[in-house]
């Protein structure tokens, strides 16, 4: 008798148990993270990396945040009548397999409201949310190097 009121325990247990390893798998992988420097009056920067879906289903990142800025949006550049626009987007896309790549002059990042510009050589921590309440975060170096002008973030 006694052992049919421990097989629950053993089996809410067991449940717990996977619940917690398959939280440990990251649905997304990060690498090759910065973030552009700009001179200190601007009130915004951007923040680009590469973004891995190693897993064999669909992963929609529906956010990001980070402790030096009010909000972060994803944001992409569009050709709008012969000039460059940026767009923001609710969410980022990526299916089994897909390797997405947040660069200048592309889809990217924008730290909005920032406290005070970041120094060159600083490390600012960043975190993406997948939609089902995983996180990932990752530290991003912050450079003056890139593809394109720092020009490009000022009519933010």
């Amino acid at each position: 008798m006694n052992i049919f009121r421990i097989f629950p325990v053993v089996s809410l247990l067991a449940l717990l148990a996977g619940a917690v390893l398959a939280g440990n798998s990251a649905p997304i992988a990060v690498s090759q993270p910065w973030v552009r420097a700009l001179p200190p009056t601007q009130a915004n920067t951007a923040a680009y990396l590469v973004i891995d879906n190693p897993t064999g289903v669909a992963v929609t990142i529906t956010g990001a945040s980070t402790d030096i800025a009010e909000r972060v949006e994803f944001h992409t550049t569009r050709e709008v009548d012969g000039y460059q626009r940026m767009e923001q987007l609710q969410q980022l896309e990526l299916a089994p397999g897909q390797r997405l790549e947040l660069a200048p002059g592309g889809t990217h990042l924008m730290l909005l409201g920032l406290q005070r510009m970041p120094a060159v050589g600083e490390q600012v921590q960043l975190c993406l949310y997948v939609a089902g309440g995983e996180e990932t975060c990752f530290s991003a170096e912050v450079r003056r190097e890139g593809g394109q002008s720092s020009h490009e973030h000022h009519h933010h």
